[in-house]
């Protein structure tokens, strides 16, 4: 039998239905409803769609969650609570709720990298920065709540009001949605630059991580800033953590062009670490699909 497995963000929501050897046998998306009775309803009815088919449902949220309970508490784009527990009404399966960040790292480390490190820390860039961190071969859950990498502090001067409403959080400047904003407006300043040309067939905000694409003094200076300040995130996770591996994911991760080349090259000239080795970089495996393959295989996992 199968798991629903469902990647919450906060634009929209992929799901798919899981094997137990974790082959997508379909998947889709839908936008992110705006109230909990709406999420309830849309949740309810792809469930019913399916419903022949489960073992298990699995929802993986980006924020704040207690388990325990199965509600959805808080996240920073995602501001409204869900109570999963009015999906009871189901019974013919088990049901699982997690953050979206640890099922990304857990889908990571356990298919890919768990006979070579024992410490990854996954970062997911997308409407926010997800995260999840596996210490010494265990996910990291603290009190609950572990790897919300998107709201550490990485500068105390920002302007930059992050939706948590703190200042200075890694996603308030650091998120692929803001790579694309920051696109947005310099195709609207330099309309006739290549990389404003290829935008416009490509509209996605890692296009500006492409080496092989010209940039004028505005765009280095953004693509710059955009490194610099993701270096910074992760040479901060290193210093607390000591991990071998960092996994970047989310909605860039099927086409990175050259981001890791670039992060690789600032912390080189810009960091120096005695005695250790910075942890090498990767992308996400699992691509885009990293959400919706973890929750399947923490559920699976759960349910045997």
């Amino acid at each position: 039998m199968n798991c629903l497995a469902f990647d919450v963000g906060g634009t929209n929501v992929k799901y798919g239905l899981i094997d137990k050897d974790l082959n997508i046998l379909m998947s889709n998306s839908i936008f992110t409803p705006k109230n909990e009775e709406s999420f309830i309803a849309e949740i309810s009815k792809i469930i019913n769609e399916n419903i022949q088919e489960l073992k298990s449902v699995s929802i993986a949220m980006p924020g704040f969650i207690d388990q325990s309970n199965s509600i959805y508490k808080y996240g920073t784009n995602i501001k409204f609570s869900i109570d999963f527990k009015k999906l009871s009404h189901f019974k013919d399966f088990s049901f699982h709720l997690d953050n979206d960040g640890n099922v990304a790292a857990y889908s990571e480390y356990f298919l890919n990298y768990k006979d070579h490190y024992k410490n990854l820390i996954m970062l997911t860039f997308g409407t926010g920065i997800g995260g999840g961190i596996v210490a010494n071969k265990q996910l990291l859950r603290g009190s609950g709540s572990a790897g919300e990498i998107g709201h550490i502090a990485t500068s105390a001067n920002r302007k930059e009001i992050c939706n948590c409403g703190k200042t200075g959080c890694f996603e308030a400047t650091t998120s692929a949605f803001k790579w694309t904003e920051a696109l947005n407006a310099l195709s609207i300043k330099h309309p006739e630059s290549s990389l404003s040309e290829e935008f416009q067939q490509y509209p996605y905000g890692s296009l500006i991580f492409n080496k092989k694409i010209q940039l004028n003094d505005d765009e280095i200076k953004v693509r710059s800033k955009i490194i610099s300040d993701i270096s910074s995130g992760l040479v901060s996770l290193f210093e607390i953590f000591d991990n071998e591996i960092f996994v970047l994911g989310g909605t860039m991760s099927n086409e990175p062009f050259d981001l890791v080349d670039l992060i690789e090259e600032h912390i080189k000239n810009k960091f120096d670490f005695p005695a250790r080795n910075f942890p090498i970089i990767k992308i996400s495996k699992n691509k885009q699909n990293a959400g919706i393959i973890g929750a399947a295989a923490i559920a699976l996992s759960e349910s045997k």
